[in-house]
C-alpha cells in the first residue's frame, strides 16, 4: 500500500514538473531534436545506400548500346569519356572503362567508358623511301601509323626503304588513309647473304616486344595469350614469357623471319634468361637446325 502510494506521488511530481512551462518548453526542445536527429541518421541511410555496393560489370568488346542496356540493369549510370580509334577493334564497341570490371561501387554511380570510333580518322600518307627502317619506323608512328610486314630484295642499301605499300599497292604519299594503318615496307637486304640476331623478348609487354621484333628486321609471327589474359588492358600489361625462335647469343635469321610471341600475367611463368657472359655463344646443330 505505501509503494503504491509512492509511485501515484512520483506521477503527481512528474506531472507537476511537466506542466512549468519553462520545463515544458526545454523538454520538447530536447525531443525535437532527438527526432531530428533520428530522421537524418534514417535519410542518410537511405541516400548513401549503406553496404549496398556491387561489382562493376565487365563492359569491354561490348557495343555502346549493349553496354547502356547492361549498365541499366545494373542500377548504374554510363558516360561516354572519350573516342579513339584503334582499326582492329569493332566500331564503336568499348575498349576501356573506370571503374574497372570487378570494381564494388554503390548504385547510381557512373562508369566511364571508351569507345573506339565509327568513322576512322584519314591521314595523309608520308614519303619515308630511301630512310633507313627505323627511321620510317618513327616517322610511321609519330604520324599515326603502324609499321605492316616487312619485305626484302637484294640491294645496296640495307635496311633502307625501297617501296611503301598499303593493301598490296604502291601507298602514293599525300593520299589520305584511315589513322592507325599498316603501311609494308620493301628494304633492301644487301648484297652478301646478310642475316640479323635474335631479339630478346622475354619479360617485354606487347607493345615493346612487337617494336624490338620489326627493329630487328623481322616480322610479326603468331601472338598468343594464356588463360589470364582476359581484357583488352591485360593484353597491354602482359609480358612475353615465350618466343620462337628462342633467343640465343650471336644465332641469326635471315631478314624477315616470322617471330612468335606468347604473353601472360603470371610473373611466375616468365624464365629468367642468362645473359650474353653466361650463354654459350657458339649455336648448336640442333639451334641451327631450328632457326632455318
Amino acid at each position: 500500500m505505501k509503494a503504491k502510494t509512492t509511485t501515484e506521488q512520483v506521477k503527481q511530481y512528474l506531472f507537476k514538473l511537466y506542466q512549468n512551462p519553462y520545463i515544458n518548453t526545454i523538454l520538447k526542445g530536447l525531443g525535437l531534436i532527438l527526432a531530428t536527429v533520428i530522421v537524418l541518421m534514417i535519410f542518410l541511410r537511405i541516400y548513401t545506400r549503406h553496404n549496398q555496393e556491387q561489382p562493376t560489370p565487365n563492359l569491354t568488346g561490348m557495343s555502346i548500346e549493349e553496354a547502356t542496356e547492361v549498365i541499366a540493369d545494373n542500377s548504374l549510370r554510363i558516360e561516354i569519356a572519350d573516342s579513339v580509334y584503334i582499326f582492329n577493334k569493332k566500331p564503336g564497341s568499348v575498349i576501356a572503362q573506370n571503374p574497372e570490371p570487378g570494381t564494388m561501387v554503390k548504385k547510381n554511380r557512373r562508369v566511364f567508358v571508351t569507345i573506339n570510333a565509327k568513322n576512322p580518322i584519314k591521314i595523309e600518307i608520308p614519303n619515308i623511301v630511301g630512310y633507313t627502317l627505323r627511321q620510317a619506323k618513327a616517322i610511321l608512328e609519330q604520324e599515326g601509323f603502324e609499321v605492316g610486314t616487312l619485305y626484302f630484295r637484294p640491294d645496296l642499301g640495307l635496311n633502307n626503304v625501297l617501296e611503301q605499300r598499303y593493301k598490296g599497292q604502291i601507298a602514293e604519299p599525300g593520299v589520305r588513309i584511315p589513322k592507325g594503318s599498316k603501311i609494308d615496307l620493301v628494304l633492301g637486304q644487301g648484297m652478301h647473304g646478310e642475316r640479323t640476331g635474335i631479339p630478346l623478348l622475354i619479360g617485354l609487354k606487347l607493345n615493346d616486344a612487337l617494336s624490338r621484333i620489326i627493329e630487328a628486321s623481322l616480322n610479326v609471327g603468331r601472338i598468343r595469350y594464356d588463360e589470364t589474359i582476359k581484357t583488352h588492358n591485360d593484353s597491354l600489361d602482359a609480358r612475353v614469357y615465350s618466343q620462337y625462335p628462342a633467343y640465343m647469343e650471336n644465332a641469326t635469321l635471315s631478314f624477315g623471319t616470322r617471330v612468335d610471341i606468347w604473353l601472360t600475367l603470371n610473373q611466375a611463368r616468365i624464365p629468367k634468361i642468362e645473359r650474353a657472359d653466361s650463354v654459350n655463344a657458339t649455336p648448336t646443330k640442333q639451334a641451327d637446325e631450328i632457326i632455318e
